[in-house]
């Protein structure tokens, strides 16, 4: 039995894997400011309703962790770094194996074996919510990267100005600060838009022509766009994938991001790259995440 693990800025996600298919799952909130032990019984508690006895768990989580378990840092849920994942779960369910890995990289695993991958050899899985993540895949081969920080898309720079927004990693002009959530929430805001702190209602905004909601989808696809194009300037990669529950919205953005490829690449055939939206959606991470542990 493999079971997956998404762990997201706001929830957990967790499900029993067949054959790339979710046959069973359970999900449940992290309250927001909880400190790691208690998000860690969170997790366990998920992994436990699918099974008392798991035989081994892979964990996908938003943030940095090294081939060991151990955490680096999670951006968006404070309070992570240098607690070692792996070891804490492995406690509290009764010993058995578990795998962590990044949830973008492991998103790009799913993908790799049972989506675009199948027909791309080497592929930027770009997720997109609370956070900006990527994971990579070149000539069909999971990189992870020799620190397990490969592809972190979302801190890759895009604007250098003194006045660029702020990112939450700390650093100004990151693709997240334009792309995540609170970005595109506060943009929306900025415009004249109203409250919410949902991507639903811009999306909804922008279908209706709304100049805060299409400006705000604006803003999000020429900072995705300045970011494919830096990577696609380097690695020429045959497919962009995208994922997340902002990919439902992926017909608003692509113009955008279509428009700065071809400004920003250096070769008319780096900007047509094809841009293709996840067919395992929101169970890109879970799946992927299941199959870690038999790497």
């Amino acid at each position: 039995m493999l079971i997956g693990v998404d762990f997201g800025g706001t929830h957990v996600k967790a499900g029993v894997v067949e054959g790339g298919e979710v046959i069973r799952s359970t999900s449940a909130a992290t309250r927001a400011g909880s400190a790691p032990e208690e998000i860690l019984d969170v997790l366990a508690g998920a992994v436990l309703a699918l099974s008392p006895t798991p035989q081994g768990v892979g964990i996908a989580i938003p943030g940095e962790v090294d081939s060991e378990g151990r955490c680096w840092r999670l951006t968006n849920v404070p309070g992570f770094a240098g607690i070692h994942v792996a070891r804490e779960l492995s406690r509290r369910l009764g010993g058995c194996p578990i795998a962590v890995e990044n949830d973008a990289t492991s998103a790009a695993l799913g993908e790799r074996l049972y989506g675009h991958g199948r027909e791309h050899p080497s592929f930027l899985m770009v997720t997109l919510g609370t956070g900006i993540g990527g994971g990579l895949v070149l000539g069909h081969m999971l990189y992870p990267g020799a620190n397990g920080f490969a592809a972190e898309f979302g801190h890759l720079n895009v604007d250098r100005g003194s006045d660029a927004p702020l990112c939450a990693c700390g650093q100004r002009g990151c693709v997240e600060s334009f792309a995540g959530t609170k970005a595109l929430v506060r943009r929306f805001k900025e415009l004249g838009g109203g409250e919410t702190d949902e991507v639903l209602a811009i999306s909804i905004s922008a279908r209706k022509g709304e100049p805060a909601g299409v400006q705000t989808f604006e803003m999000l696809g020429e900072g995705l766009g300045r970011g494919v194009a830096a990577v696609q300037n380097l690695l020429d990669l045959n497919a962009i994938v995208f994922s997340g529950g902002v990919a439902a919205s992926f017909d608003l953005i692509e113009p955008y991001v279509r428009k700065a490829l071809k400004t920003y690449t250096f070769a008319p055939p780096l900007s047509e790259v094809p841009l293709l939206v996840s067919g395992l959606g929101e169970r890109a991470g879970i799946i992927g995440a299941a199959y870690l542990t038999t790497l």
